[in-house]
């Protein structure tokens, strides 16, 4: 909690980029120094007791210099869909940065993200820090899993010298038809005989236990953002506990969301 910060932040843009999908800017500079890929804001939504819980949303972007963080979220409920009618030049009510963010790569790393749906938020901003330190040689390939094409984001926010990008959608509707685990399975075939790559996901719970699998299947690092249900953000409450797989209980809020994929169980 050292470097959390509680602002009533600007926002400087609200905008929906595809079917209940928005894209949030706000000034909050404290917030864009301190943040790293993986972690998340909690969001008062509303004015009023009601909706009563902040809303955990994770962090897209960040920007030191212009102090902008990006937030990537989905209308999915009465808290998210007063957030998508918050205007700009307004204040929001946020508390950040939570939770502990992916490990970034050593030297020379060759890395696969693998997001489905929303889980395609916090990957943006993990790839581009990933590729952003060109005298480390790190490559990137990220693999963005969606439905069907209108509900596909995130290609444009990843042009990056050094990332690739692959879009699977359940019906073929854009780019590779099947799950992104497919290609993921593929992309590891291909690396036979080379220096393993590291795994990074976020997004629905039975694309990272598909993900848990295949790294464990080839001994390979994996990392896996967890989507939980939150109270308080902090660990106090003990609401988004999830199952260790050594001894007790993990707080996704505090001890994650981002775990190392044998640490935690999924079921």
């Amino acid at each position: 909690m050292n470097n959390t910060v509680a602002a009533l932040a600007d926002i400087v843009q609200n905008k929906e980029i595809a079917p209940n999908i928005y894209h949030m800017k706000i000034k909050a500079l404290d917030i864009a120094k301190k943040a790293v890929p993986g972690q998340f804001l909690h969001i008062r939504c509303g004015k009023t007791l009601s909706p009563l819980l902040r809303r955990p949303i994770s962090i897209a972007d960040t920007d030191e210099k212009t102090g902008c963080v990006e937030i990537i979220y989905r209308v999915v409920g009465e808290g998210t869909r007063l957030l998508s009618q918050t205007l700009t030049g307004h204040k929001l009510d946020v508390i950040g940065p939570l939770g502990n963010g992916f490990p970034l790569p050593e030297k020379d790393a060759h890395c696969i993200i693998v997001a489905g749906g929303i889980g395609t938020a916090p990957i943006i901003y993990l790839a581009k820090k990933i590729a952003s330190e060109p005298k480390n040689k790190n490559s990137v390939t990220t693999v963005l899993g969606f439905t069907t094409k209108s509900e596909v984001f995130g290609e444009g926010y990843l042009k990056f010298p050094g990332v690739e990008t692959i879009i699977a959608t359940d019906d073929g509707s854009y780019g590779y038809k099947g799950f992104p685990t497919d290609i993921l399975e593929r992309l590891l075939q291909e690396h036979m005989g080379k220096t393993d790559p590291i795994i990074y996901s976020c997004g629905p719970k039975p694309m990272l236990i598909k993900v848990k699998e295949i790294a464990a299947s080839k001994n390979i690092r994996a990392y896996l953002s967890l989507e939980e249900h939150m109270a308080c953000g902090v660990g106090a409450c003990l609401g988004c506990s999830v199952k260790s797989s050594r001894k007790g209980y993990k707080k996704v809020c505090k001890d994650g969301p981002v775990f190392e994929a044998g640490e935690v169980e999924l079921c």
